[in-house]
């Protein structure tokens, strides 16, 4: 009795429990689904305009000076002040060397010059006059009181008064004077020498002493290290290089057939692969004198203000010369509609339901828009998350998501529970 009792339970428990599984499958399925939910997003429409023809070209960021400082004494390196990076203005110190040696050789060669200089009587005012130095003058006086004693004995002689001997005598003693006299001037002018040549030595020292830090050349950036503090540098080592990267050159090649179309202050817009969709203005301001014979190509350099440093030399660059007088159509897009893939741009182009990865090529950008190739007027673009979107990919407008196939209202889980 009791078996034929459990038994209908049993069939109902059966049929509960594949009545829940049935009802449990829709629920795997939308999970399942929830994975390839359409992505939010804005378009907008893609617009025909003309434009001046440009001439696309490609180069390479160049530093407007670059300077390997080199050392002009020799020395141990006793600081380095910068290091890769480090902006510098010029004059600012560099490099310090050990110049305690130079230092005391410049102090012996100036006490040198202010004992010659004290012994002559020297007057930077007046120069050097032999006749000031005080051996000078007194030999001088010398010479001349011999010449006044020899002329008296001339005159006694003649007049009988003394013998020639005495006259000789005193002939031989001005003579002696006045050859004294001359070898005190040549001793005055020999130190007068002298003390140019403790003077230039006093200086030459000096120079070491001042060689011993070693400056920027000129205001920029610290592209290389080169010495470590207790190295030996010898005359002429580099021990920094230093680059002028305010303004920049770029360094252009001109194909034969666009050279009538590029001149000297012409507005070149520049952009590099290290911040995708920014703009660099700048202007030609050299033009070479011939072209290359290989190449068939004419070098030529625009400038690029850096004042905020972002750019870099040798970053390369792709560049673009408008032709005022040269007008073609070309479809514009929203710049915030266009992304990048690696050093690539793209967009993503409304397809019914779905998108159409694109990669294009950015040119002209008037405002907030920019020229790309591989687009046509009156496609529309996505404009927002970008980032979520893939070829392919299923979209929908950004104000929400319609609801998924199969999904049920919540009422009706309600009611189910209800009974």
């Amino acid at each position: 009795m009791t078996t034929q009792r459990l038994l209908p339970l049993a069939l109902c428990a059966v049929a509960a429990l594949a009545g829940c599984r049935r009802k449990e499958a829709p629920v795997g399925d939308a999970a399942r689904a929830a994975g390839k939910k359409p992505v939010a997003t804005t378009f907008a429409r893609a617009t025909a305009r003309e434009i001046p023809v440009c001439v696309d070209l490609s180069g390479t960021l160049a530093a407007d000076e670059e300077s390997q400082v080199a050392t002009q004494t020799a020395g141990s390196v006793s600081a380095v002040l910068v290091d890769i990076g480090s902006r510098v203005k010029k004059g600012d110190p560099l490099v310090r060397l050990d110049t305690r040696e130079a230092s005391l050789r410049a102090a012996q060669a100036g006490a040198t010059v202010t004992q010659a200089r004290e012994r002559l009587a020297f007057d930077k005012t007046k120069g050097f006059d032999p006749d000031l130095v005080p051996e000078v003058k007194a030999a001088k006086e010398a010479a001349d009181l011999a010449d006044q004693d020899a002329a008296r004995a001339k005159a006694l002689v003649e007049s009988g008064a003394v013998s020639v001997a005495a006259w000789d005598a005193a002939r031989s003693r001005a003579e002696q004077a006045r050859a004294q006299h001359a070898a005190a001037v040549g001793a005055a002018k020999s130190a007068y020498a002298g003390m140019n040549a403790a003077s230039a030595q006093a200086g030459l020292a000096g120079k070491q002493v001042s060689d011993g830090v070693v400056r920027a050349p000129f205001d920029g950036a610290v592209a290389e290290r080169r010495v470590s503090v207790g190295e030996f540098a010898p005359v002429g080592k580099v021990v920094v290089v230093v680059v002028a990267d305010d303004p920049l050159r770029l360094k252009l090649d001109v194909a034969e057939e666009d050279i009538g179309k590029i001149a000297v202050g012409k507005a070149v817009e520049v952009e590099v692969a290290a911040f995708p969709g920014a703009v660099f203005a700048g202007s030609i301001t050299r033009i070479g004198a011939s072209l290359r014979t290989q190449s068939r190509t004419l070098p030529v350099e625009a400038t690029l203000p850096n004042a905020d440093g972002k750019l870099k030399p040798g970053l390369f660059a792709r560049a673009r010369v408008a032709v005022p007088d040269k007008k073609e159509k070309g479809v514009f897009v929203p710049v915030v509609a266009v992304g990048s893939t690696g050093a690539s741009a793209r967009v993503f182009v409304k397809k019914g339901a779905k998108v159409e990865e694109r990669l294009v090529k950015t040119g002209l950008r008037i405002e907030d828009r920019v020229a790309v190739s591989g687009v046509a007027a009156d496609d529309e673009v996505a404009t927002s998350n970008l980032g979520d979107l893939r070829d392919g990919a299923d979209v929908a407008p950004a104000g929400g998501l319609p609801p998924c196939n199969g999904s049920r209202p919540s009422r009706s889980v309600g009611r189910s529970s209800r009974r």
